[in-house]
């Protein structure tokens, strides 16, 4: 009766989506244990900042699990812009979509700064993930979510105003790489990565970093941008 009543309330809940969701969910019907031993015996490899860990087009081989470190995901026009769609930071999983849907990667990965990543060959993400037929079923649903929510930031590159774009690429990076207890959020990041975040530019962006810098939202210092408003900042996306 109690497995039944866990596989319900498994069923039941309603996991971010994003690769801690995935990461939650795994936890859940595996185990943390399970998902431990996964990691920890897997391959560790070094990535320098700007080093390629996986590119658009190639098949898959691996999970990647950050251990240190910062990436994002990206994808790229004809022209070579690219426009970022994905930050990532220690303790996410990275690049399982393409293993889930036995194709190819849809978009390019790369390290934001020096990172340590622990690769899991994909016969081990297999047996982790076929275990349960319904861990199976809630990726699924995992993914839905995910999509929704890159149809969101496409929606936001199309309609919004250039200020609100920006303001947007800096809040998902507080959002996702402020530290605890960290009162004012600052980052290392170039102009151009941020750019492509916001799908403008690199001297657009500039202008508008420049205009939030007069207007005290944020304080810039050679790469590193710090962000001194916060909630100023988060209302211009209303």
């Amino acid at each position: 009766i109690d497995s039944r009543l866990k596989k319900i309330s498994q069923l039941q809940t309603n996991y971010s989506p994003d690769d801690k969701g995935m990461q939650q969910m795994l936890n859940e019907f595996e185990g943390s244990q399970a998902l431990e031993n996964i990691t920890d015996s897997s391959p560790e490899n070094s990535y320098k900042k700007k080093q390629a860990i996986y590119s658009s087009g190639n098949h898959p081989q691996k999970l990647f699990y950050i251990r240190e470190g910062k990436v994002k995901t990206f994808i790229s026009n004809d022209d070579g812009k690219e426009l970022t769609i994905g930050l990532y930071s220690s303790g996410d999983f990275l690049g399982y979509k393409a293993l889930l849907e036995g194709g190819t990667y849809k978009e390019s990965a790369e390290a934001i700064d020096d990172c340590l990543v622990a690769e899991i060959p994909v016969e081990s993400f297999n047996k982790l993930l076929y275990y349960n037929k319904e861990a199976t079923g809630k990726i699924i649903k995992l993914l839905a979510k995910n999509i929704s929510q890159k149809e969101e930031q496409l929606l936001n590159i199309a309609y919004n105003s250039l200020r609100k774009r920006v303001a947007t690429a800096l809040i998902m990076l507080l959002d996702k790489f402020r530290k605890p207890g960290e009162d004012v959020f600052s980052i290392q990041l170039s102009r151009e990565d941020l750019a492509n975040m916001a799908g403008t530019a690199t001297e657009s962006l500039i202008r508008t970093l420049s205009d939030f810098k007069a207007e005290k939202l944020v304080e810039i210092n050679g790469g590193k941008i710090s962000i001194i408003n916060e909630k100023k900042l988060a209302n211009m996306l209303n």
